[in-house]
């Protein structure tokens, strides 16, 4: 536990998240509740207590002024460098704050002794434009008022061909069903092992390797609350699973998390038959609203509709931090090289998780293996994970 002041008499204590007191997990709630930027799962109390028990170097500011607490910030330190809590697990973080808090972040970042902070999905308390993120958005299907209502507001055209590959995958493979509860052991495993599956396939770096992500998916599993935990969408062909997807759900909010699909079944579309299944059974049990995570892809497009803004990129809390913020062009490379550092906590295990995912880059871009790219990523990897 440490503590520290700034100018304004705002204090910022760091602490275990299982040192939070009950006036502390009250305040907490009472924010999240107050507050619609905090309804995202991931600032469920019960999700950052299971994190913060499992995930390395895992702990919460709490920022106080006169005795009030004033907001928390959840996060993972690696060096001087301060992540997401659950960090590559967690698509949406930031304060948990009143809604016009004063809060400014990067003072805040500064006082845990960050050189520089990495967001991927940060909502907007206390963040500045002087930060220079880039700006993106949370994308979310209103399920708020039954699925028929919001298949009215969907493309006749796009749900009009998933009826018809509806109609072909029971044709050719037997009767369709859809289970949405919460995940047995062996499903869980099965959504592990077909993300691993994927990971290698598409030659990105396996977020399961490191061992404590995998650990935390089981613990989350573990909670039978009504109104928090994890959820898992299956459509089965037959007997045979061809889409699945795990989420979490907290209240009225759902949050897609986890997907996989059967290759073999491609032309099917099993990924969006069983993610309108997903929202109709969402709908039926209540969600308002499911998230499919910050960003644009043409996919989210076809479900949902942009909200809130998020913002991603480095914000450098000390003058002379360096990272890639205003490299043009390497943001995905960004994205990829800190997954690595918040897996691997040790110096030994992101140099080999970035050596790996260098050889995998260059298997699927030869070019960049014979020629400067590979120099270049290389000298990239050390200045991310060396602090």
């Amino acid at each position: 536990m440490r503590g520290a002041a700034l100018d304004n008499g705002v204090s910022v204590e760091t602490v275990k998240v299982s040192e939070l007191g009950a006036p502390e997990r009250a305040r907490w709630n009472a924010l999240r509740q107050a507050n619609p930027l905090l309804g995202s799962p991931y600032f469920d109390l019960r999700f950052v207590e299971a994190a913060g028990e499992i995930a390395p170097g895992a702990a919460v500011a709490v920022i106080r002024q006169g005795g009030e607490i004033l907001g928390f910030l959840p996060f993972q330190r690696r060096g001087t460098l301060v992540q997401p809590l659950a960090a590559p697990m967690s698509d949406i973080h930031g304060l948990v704050a009143p809604v016009d808090t004063g809060l400014n972040l990067t003072a805040i970042l500064s006082q845990l002794g960050a050189d520089r902070a990495r967001f991927g999905g940060l909502i907007g308390q206390g963040v500045s434009e002087a930060c220079g993120l880039s700006v993106r958005y949370a994308m979310a299907a209103d399920v708020s008022a039954g699925f028929a209502a919001y298949e009215a507001g969907r493309s006749a055209g796009f749900l009009k061909d998933k009826r018809r590959r509806l109609r072909m995958l029971e044709r050719d493979h037997g009767p369709v069903s859809f289970s949405f509860e919460k995940p047995a052991a062996a499903m869980l495993d099965m959504i592990v092992a077909g993300k691993r599956q994927q990971l290698h396939r598409t030659h990105q770096y396996d977020i399961f390797g490191c061992g404590w992500t995998e650990t935390l998916l089981r613990r989350l599993a573990e909670v039978s609350e009504t109104d928090f935990g994890l959820k898992l969408a299956v459509l089965r062909a037959g007997d045979v699973v061809v889409a699945a997807e795990l989420g979490m759900t907290s209240g009225d909010r759902h949050h897609l998390w986890f997907p996989i699909y059967d290759a073999a079944y491609a032309r099917y579309s099993p990924g969006s038959l069983m993610t309108l299944e997903t929202l109709r059974a969402a709908a039926e049990q209540g969600i308002a609203r499911v998230d499919f995570g910050p960003g644009g892809e043409a996919y989210k497009r076809d479900f949902a509709e942009p909200a809130e803004p998020v913002f991603e990129g480095m914000i450098h809390a000390r003058s002379g931090a360096v990272g890639l913020t205003g490299l043009p062009g390497m943001t995905r490379l960004a994205r990829r090289f800190d997954g690595i550092i918040a897996c691997e906590p040790g110096l030994v295990g992101r140099l080999r998780g970035a050596s790996s995912f260098v050889t995998a880059m260059t298997r699927r871009h030869p070019r960049i293996g014979a020629g400067v790219g590979l120099g270049v990523g290389l000298g990239l990897s050390l200045t991310l994970l060396v602090d």
